[in-house]
């Protein structure tokens, strides 16, 4: 799912002296966290203002731009080879949402609400934190 994009931008980081964590971590230095945080912002409002103005290609850059911030985030992180599984671990989670119906709880935004079988991810297992 996300090798690829891992893979590339992994060799970006190399290419660039940008530093590879090889285990995950939470702690990274203010300056490094702040500034993955302002990256990936500013990608977030450039996709608001291409989506709201309709511009298709500047969307996809944006959207292009803000995958490829997060794989260099996965990665400042050390996260590469855990980030599949934590995916799948919060599918798992978010497909159990469902109301007791069987059918979607929204809020009045859309946002997807937690129904009464929710259960929250184990990410725990997956980064060996017992």
């Amino acid at each position: 799912m996300l090798n690829k994009p891992i893979v590339a931008v992994t060799s970006f980081h190399e290419a660039y002296g940008i530093e590879i964590k090889d285990k995950p971590t939470a702690n990274l230095p203010d300056q490094i966290s702040t500034l993955r945080f302002n990256l990936m912002k500013e990608e977030n409002e450039e996709y608001l203002t291409a989506a709201k103005e309709g511009d298709l290609v500047e969307v996809g850059d944006a959207l292009g731009d803000m995958l490829y911030i997060l794989c260099g985030t996965i990665i400042a992180h050390g996260f590469q080879n855990k980030i599949e599984a934590i995916f799948d671990e919060i599918q798992r989670s978010n497909m159990s949402k469902l109301g007791a119906n069987g059918k979607p709880i929204y809020r009045e935004d859309g946002k997807v609400m937690k129904g009464p079988n929710y259960f929250k991810p184990d990410l725990k297992k997956i980064l060996g934190k017992d």
